[in-house]
């Protein structure tokens, strides 16, 4: 549990950094590019993605060696997509039926789809990582 705790920790210290870029190319997009919040929210959101991801198998979650990358890349690409899905619905039903501004609806967004963000990866990610190389183990007794 201690271990979860001090992991979550880091996660929040990535998703912090990750919210940064997000919130500010969401401003940048919609303020100075004159896109609709919805599109800015996309882009900048793929964009924290990136971030994230990079800063996260660093950071935060263990990661199978290279060879496993770009099937760990696959999962969290479509984990991602879920977390943008449930970003994009959540922005438009806070902007559009609740009437909160943009960047507020953001901050909303960002909170709920964090959630999602943790328990998936910490899910499909770690703990499959932790499963293969168990099986391994058994394969190799």
């Amino acid at each position: 549990m201690k271990k979860m705790i001090k992991q979550f920790c880091r996660f929040s210290m990535v998703g912090a950094g990750s919210f940064l870029v997000d919130y500010a190319l969401l401003f940048i997009f919609t303020e100075t590019v004159h896109m609709h919040y919805l599109l800015s929210s996309m882009l900048s959101f793929s964009a924290a993605t990136a971030f994230n991801y990079i800063y996260s198998t660093k950071y935060v979650f263990e990661c199978a060696g290279e060879q496993k990358r770009k099937g760990e890349f696959s999962i969290f690409l479509l984990l991602s997509g879920c977390g943008l899905l449930m970003n994009s619905l959540i922005m438009k039903w806070f902007v559009e039926h609740l009437e909160l501004h943009y960047m507020a609806a953001k901050i909303c967004a960002a909170l709920l789809v964090s959630f999602w963000n943790f328990s998936s990866r910490k899910v499909f990610l770690e703990d499959g990582i932790r499963q293969r190389i168990a099986g391994r183990r058994k394969e190799l007794l």
